[in-house]
């Protein structure tokens, strides 16, 4: 089940840096803790990667990073600002970072960035999440015209054993949501449920 999901995206590829870049990272939850909103421990993952590519791309043209993720939690701050909190902590420039603050889900994530990135007008797509996530974030990018170069943040790994393990019943949990989303994406398509697609995103010239 992992690896179907997985592991075409495991290989960390070179990104190609054009004039003009925008790091794409999807929210995956906050944290209360002590009346303070915080990122997801499963975030941290995502926010190391987009530094990472954020360093390499700023060697090399314009480039900005779009936090995608409102507040589905109800924990009072939007995953977006949130995660952009400890972006600038960590030296990016509050300039460089744009907010949707209003997706609650994968398919508002690409719904929503669709019209950021039309503004920003940006010639080269990078797409951050968990390997786990990464199939169907790209599927549903791709309805909205989006061509993203997927580059994971984290990727995980069963283990085989003879009793109950619970990091394996938390991955297949994982793998069936992405399984099912998948499927829906499909039979929504055929009936006609799913917004119409939109035709390729062209940089601004």
């Amino acid at each position: 089940m992992l690896s179907d999901l997985q592991t075409q995206f495991v290989k960390l590829p070179q990104v190609s840096w054009g004039p003009s870049n925008a790091i794409v990272v999807l929210g995956v939850g906050t944290t209360k803790v002590d009346g303070m909103v915080e990122p997801s421990p499963f975030a941290y993952g995502r926010m190391l990667r987009a530094l990472e590519l954020y360093g390499s791309c700023k060697n090399h043209g314009r480039c900005r990073i779009v936090l995608s993720g409102g507040d589905p939690q109800h924990h009072g701050a939007s995953e977006a600002a949130v995660y952009a909190a400890e972006l600038v902590k960590a030296g990016v420039d509050r300039t460089d970072i744009v907010l949707d603050e209003a997706s609650r889900n994968t398919w508002e994530n690409a719904k929503f960035t669709r019209a950021l990135l039309e503004r920003e007008g940006a010639d080269n797509i990078v797409l951050v999440t968990a390997a786990l996530h990464m199939k169907r974030s790209l599927l549903y990018f791709a309805h909205f015209g989006i061509a993203a170069a997927p580059v994971r943040a984290d990727a995980v790994e069963s283990e085989l054993s003879l009793q109950p393990n619970g990091m394996n019943i938390a991955y297949c949990d994982i793998a069936l949501h992405e399984y099912i989303g998948i499927a829906q994406y499909h039979v929504y398509n055929a009936l006609g449920w799913n917004a119409s697609p939109l035709t390729a995103l062209r940089p601004r010239l």
